[in-house]
């Protein structure tokens, strides 16, 4: 495969529930031992498959673009829990993030800038009377009140999507607040973003027609 190229993003998902038994069993083996802890203690099976797709993708995702076997990466964690390929690697310059639902994972990988990544599943609760305007930007909880009814739940999962892919990128998680950035759509930017939006580029579309993703990519310079 070609080398990943800088703002260029490398992406894949996967339904977990149609993986079959011997491919499940050869992803599990490619997690360390942490990892087949965390997934051992899923109460619900489908959660477990969830996991462990994800991450046996990610590794999967990773060895082909560094040339490495996927049981032998590592990984660190940083200051809100984002995970990294360990220093030792010598592989600064390869970025990624995942994301996963019951339903569906998926995988984006980046060179040099930081990504980040979610995807949520249509068929989930809809947001209640209010949770906009308590997490979101004043603007992005007007264009939610201005849209039409029947399609309020995809488009609050839209902005939500954007957003949780930005704080990924930025490694900082939730804790930044979620109303210290706005979104608009159609195409999806930053309207307002501490340190600016010159240098955030976003990708967002239905890759099934139950689900919505989002891709976050910041230039480092």
């Amino acid at each position: 495969m070609a080398r990943l190229t800088r703002g260029a993003v490398r992406l894949r998902w996967v339904h977990p529930d149609a993986v079959d038994a011997p491919t499940l069993a050869a992803w599990h083996a490619t997690l360390d031992a942490a990892e087949q802890d965390a997934a051992a203690r899923f109460r619900f099976e489908a959660d477990r498959r969830a996991y462990i797709a994800a991450h046996a993708l990610a590794r999967l995702m990773l060895a082909e673009a560094a040339g490495l076997p996927a049981p032998a990466l590592r990984f660190l964690r940083g200051p809100q829990g984002k995970p990294e390929l360990d220093p030792t690697h010598g592989l600064p310059w390869l970025r990624f993030n995942l994301s996963h639902t019951r339903s569906l994972v998926a995988c984006a990988l980046a060179a040099e800038d930081d990504i980040g990544l979610d995807v949520e599943d249509l068929s989930r609760r809809e947001a209640g009377p209010g949770l906009a305007e308590r997490y979101f930007a004043p603007a992005e909880a007007a264009l939610l009140e201005a849209t039409p009814p029947a399609d309020r739940h995809a488009t609050f999962l839209r902005i939500w999507t954007l957003k949780e892919a930005y704080v990924k990128a930025t490694g900082q998680g939730i804790s930044a607040g979620l109303d210290s950035f706005a979104f608009t759509l159609d195409p999806p930017r930053l309207s307002f973003a501490p340190g600016g939006t010159a240098r955030w580029r976003f990708l967002q579309w239905q890759p099934t027609p139950g689900h919505i993703l989002a891709v976050a990519l910041r230039r480092k310079s």
